[in-house]
């Protein structure tokens, strides 16, 4: 009963997606001209051979064969009232080694956008379906296949209709209900729901230097988990001053209210922020505010530099209160002009089939410091990727967290029809055992254990070939190995894939 549960839950948000698409097919409010769907459907197999299946520590090391058939599909479809864009896979990974098992991933993302009413009625829908680290520390690998006990499926997304009514040029207004959800496989974790309500009154296009925002917001998560509760209620007033066509001044006030369960003193009272926005050049674009926030100095920036056509820099940092449930169900997306997923952030793709584990779940609120870099080079015959995030959780019932973590990759085309990646990464966690513990004797119970200190290194060298129209084969050697401080938690495991897809 409960796999059948999780699948279902794991098939949520695809099935939403669908049905958005479906609702909104020529047959409903889309004219013909507007039902541009396409659909691209891929299926296959493969092979994995490892040493440490469970990402144990040497001594303890098992080998394994798994195979992994799959199934999956990508749809994007575009028109004069609704845009859509999701993937799809669906795998079955049978472990054979001492202990053999069957696992069910489900990968998923998407969002689509629609308008129900002309100029004034609209909906948003996301969906998301992965299989994250459990805790913070839990062990990876370059392989989603390997080490599956330290992952578990989550699922999120929302749908959020809003109204937009426009007063001429003077004002514009919007009213928006958001609704989200997060469901977890493990139960130590728990499920979440958000319910948003927003109003917002903006100034007009007539006052040309003078952009003035009135915003009334309320949000009440309700978690499975008490310390995952929080309601909040924000009233603010942001202004932006053109002080040129390239300069910008920024300031906004405002009051909010906090209730959770997750800190000691809930950080009610005055909010505010002043900043610049600056674009001096087309290839440049820089957001710098300070203020306060959450009882404490509130910095957030962001920075676009297109270094060459071929070269982009693209940095990010927040100061937010969060829960990682809702990290789930508030994701944010884009396409790029090929049709990719990716992320508005960092500027980087977004695959299902990554295997980036995050940085773990936990049930309880927390105020995240979290920084984003990313530089992008698309050439003729390559491309490469330096990505890096810094984050800290500050907790008042655990110690703090802090996550490092960098990658580099190397795609490159050697003929028309072959491809060969190369990548390097590394991750680190660190956490403030003596603020509630230590990490000999780590808070546990109802919060786990706290993350364990550990850095951990990991290798990929992918081949791809054309072997036929449509058909495409690949092999990968992977490599992973982690530092720790305690001996226990360290470990190395290798892995050789074979695999061949089909496009249809």
């Amino acid at each position: 009963m409960t796999y059948r549960t999780e699948r279902r839950r794991a098939l949520l948000p695809a099935a939403a997606l669908l049905a958005f698409t479906q609702a909104l097919g020529p047959a409903s409010v889309l004219p013909a001209r507007a039902a541009n769907i396409q659909a691209q459907r891929n299926a296959g197999f493969d092979v994995t051979i490892t040493d440490n299946v469970n990402l144990e520590p040497d001594d303890r090391a098992d080998a394994a064969l798994i195979l992994s058939p799959f199934a999956g599909v990508n749809v994007r479809g575009e028109g004069g009232r609704a845009d859509f864009i999701f993937d799809y896979r669906l795998t079955l990974d049978t472990t054979l080694s001492k202990n053999s098992d069957v696992n069910v991933r489900n990968d998923f993302i998407g969002f689509g956008t629609a308008e129900l009413v002309d100029d004034m009625l609209f909906v948003d829908v996301t969906g998301s379906a992965s299989q994250p680290l459990i805790d913070p520390g839990g062990r990876t690998s370059t392989n989603a296949s390997v080490g599956r006990g330290n992952r578990t499926q989550v699922v999120g997304g929302s749908i959020s209709p809003y109204l937009l009514n426009r007063f001429g040029n003077l004002a514009e207004s919007e009213l928006r209900y958001r609704y989200s959800y997060t469901f977890v496989g493990k139960d130590e974790i728990g499920d979440s729901t958000t319910s948003e309500a927003r109003a917002r009154l903006s100034t007009g296009p007539v006052f040309s230097r003078v952009a003035l925002d009135a915003i009334a917001e309320y949000e009440n998560t309700d978690s499975e988990s008490r310390t995952g509760d929080i309601e909040r209620s924000t009233y603010r007033l942001n202004g932006q001053y053109a002080v040129s066509r390239r300069f910008f001044l920024l300031a906004s006030g405002g009051y909010e209210t906090i209730e959770t369960n997750s800190l000691n003193d809930d950080p009610d009272g005055p909010i505010w922020y002043v900043g610049f926005l600056t674009r001096p050049g087309p290839r440049t674009e820089l957001r710098v505010t300070y203020g306060e926030r959450y009882g404490e100095p509130d910095y957030n920036g962001s920075l676009t530099y297109r270094i060459t056509p071929r070269l982009t820099f693209q940095a990010g940092y927040v100061h937010v209160l969060e829960t990682t449930q809702r990290q789930f169900s508030s994701f944010q997306l884009a396409v790029d002009p090929s049709g990719q997923l990716i992320d508005p952030v960092t500027n980087l793709p977004v695959d299902i089939t990554d295997t980036d584990p995050g940085f773990g779940l936990r049930t309880e609120a927390f105020i995240a410091s979290r920084f984003q870099t990313s530089l992008v080079g698309n050439y003729d015959r390559n491309t490469v990727t330096l990505a890096g995030t810094a984050e800290e959780r500050e907790y008042d019932i655990r110690p703090d967290e802090r996550y490092l973590s960098a990658r580099l990759g190397w795609t490159r085309r050697l003929s028309p029809g072959t491809n060969l990646f190369t990548g390097v990464g590394w991750r680190r966690t660190e956490n403030d055992g003596n603020a509630a513990g230590t990490a000999a004797a780590p808070v546990a119970g109802i919060l786990g254990p706290a993350a364990p200190e550990s850095d951990t290194f990991s290798a990929r060298v992918a081949l791809t070939h054309s072997l036929a129209k449509d058909v495409f084969g690949s092999v990968a050697l992977g490599r992973t190995q982690r530092v720790a401080d305690d001996e226990a938690d360290e470990y190395t495991e290798n892995s050789l894939t074979f695999g061949v897809r089909i496009v249809f």
